[in-house]
């Protein structure tokens, strides 16, 4: 159950970000709403669909207006608009003062791959994929328009009377937000604008470095490109022109062999790829996801062409995290901190004990052995640099990291198989490269 005015009002700075400046956002929540049986994620694709669609009938200009309140459907309503049904329902109205649209576009708006945008520029599946998810949930869907004045599609979400769940919780929970981040650069080849331009935000909010095409021809040209060079290609399955997404992915991994791929669809049937040509090197993302959703999807694609590429080398080209797990001594005063990081470093694969003073850390360094010190540099009472001396004196092969919000280490720090810096704030695969870096860095120095 939810409360689609709080989703609404949590939403509207990203729908800020994705219309642009030129477009004047009113939100209309009304007081004592009701909750509805819904999913979120679906309501949020949704209402991104429909601004993107907006923004678009309005030429980036105009006023978007999004209206939450209680209704009641009377029989008459019911009867004269088909899939109505009379009752309790909360609206969600989203307003543009547009173009519009004739009759004869209006009465096709929800049919799959229609389209209102000229040439190749939409799939023509938003406001179908709009319709079917309000109709699954046992709702909906009215839409009003009239040339030059601007149109208004309204969902009409049943009341549920059951209290309000906990939307998302683990979309601020840093722990998963650090797994789920990269830094990797992913194509994302998507002719739907709204579905791409929530896509591109979803994964700049991750790290990800993000380049787009709105067709699979365009996306092909840069990856022959070359530059930048693309780790990831992210690709819907059905798309406008002749070339087709199987075909790209082909393609691109000719030009790329370690590229790694992921699909999405809003069909979730693989015979979709006839021919016999979605392999198990690929992974399919339905339609709609949400942000951890297509994070991790994302993630697992990568880290799995990261994996595939160590097998193929060999093995004394690179010490192997996973298959040698590390004993990993943290020691960060800010407890938040230190509970998140040493959280990432178990999902990692490795052991860790972590400890908030270099004190602590002193005691037990004298008595177990570690293959790697994680500390801040500014612990209090004394700096990281200096324990970190400490530390190599009592462990004299113990791989260094740094971890802090500046950029150099001071030359006072023994250099001898120097340590790693790791600049605040770091996600789950800058810690792993850096327990990578330190431990190689050890394995040569005693070599």
């Amino acid at each position: 159950m939810i409360h689609v005015g709080q989703l609404i009002l949590g939403m509207t700075d990203m729908l800020r970000r994705s219309t642009g400046p030129s477009i004047r956002i009113e939100t209309r929540i009304a007081e004592g709403l009701w909750n509805t049986r819904v999913d979120p994620a679906q309501i949020e694709l949704a209402v991104r669909n429909l601004a993107s669609n907006a923004r678009d009938a309005m030429d980036d200009h105009g006023q978007l207006t999004i209206r939450v309140e209680n209704i009641v459907l009377d029989e008459a309503y019911a009867r004269s608009h088909d899939g109505a049904s009379a009752g309790e329902h909360v609206l969600l109205a989203v307003s543009d003062n547009g173009r519009g649209m004739p009759a004869e576009t209006l009465a096709q708006a929800c049919e799959p791959f229609f389209s209102t945008k000229a040439g190749d520029a939409g799939s023509g599946l938003g406001l179908s994929m709009v319709y079917g998810f309000v109709k699954q949930s046992g709702g909906h869907v009215a839409i009003q328009s009239e040339e030059a004045r601007g149109t208004t599609v309204s969902l009409h979400l049943p009341r549920s009377t059951r209290e309000q769940d906990v939307l998302d919780h683990k979309r601020d929970d840093p722990v998963e937000r650090a797994l789920l981040r990269g830094n990797e650069t992913v194509l994302i080849a998507e002719d739907d604008a709204g579905v791409r331009d929530a896509a591109v935000e979803m994964l700049q909010d991750l790290g990800y470095r993000i380049l787009t095409a709105g067709d699979a021809a365009s996306a092909l040209t840069i990856i022959e490109r070359g530059t930048p060079a693309v780790d990831l290609l992210f690709t819907d399955v059905v798309m406008p022109g002749p070339l087709r997404s199987t075909d790209l992915a082909r393609r691109a991994k000719q030009q790329l062999p370690d590229l790694a791929l992921l699909f999405t669809s809003g069909f979730t049937n693989r015979e979709i790829f006839d021919g016999g040509e979605f392999t198990p090197a690929a992974g399919l993302l339905a339609k709609p996801y949400t942000r951890d959703a297509l994070g991790r999807a994302i993630r697992s694609a990568l880290d799995r062409r990261a994996r595939d590429s160590a097998a193929d080398k060999p093995a004394s080209a690179a010490i192997d995290l996973r298959v040698r797990p590390l004993d990993v001594m943290l020691v960060e005063d800010d407890e938040p901190q230190r509970t998140g990081t040493a959280e990432v470093i178990r999902c990692l694969g490795h052991r860790v004990t972590a400890v908030g003073s270099a004190e602590e850390a002193m005691e037990v360094l004298a008595r177990e052995a570690f293959d790697v010190l994680m500390t801040d540099i500014a612990l209090p009472g004394q700096s990281g640099e200096v324990f970190a001396a400490l530390a190599r004196s009592v462990q004299a092969e113990i791989g260094i990291i740094f971890a802090t919000g500046g950029t150099t280490v001071s030359e006072s720090f023994d250099g001898t198989a120097g340590p790693v810096l790791l600049r605040k704030p770091f996600n789950g695969g800058a810690i792993a490269a850096a327990l990578r870096k330190a431990t190689a860095r050890i394995a040569g120095y005693a070599g």
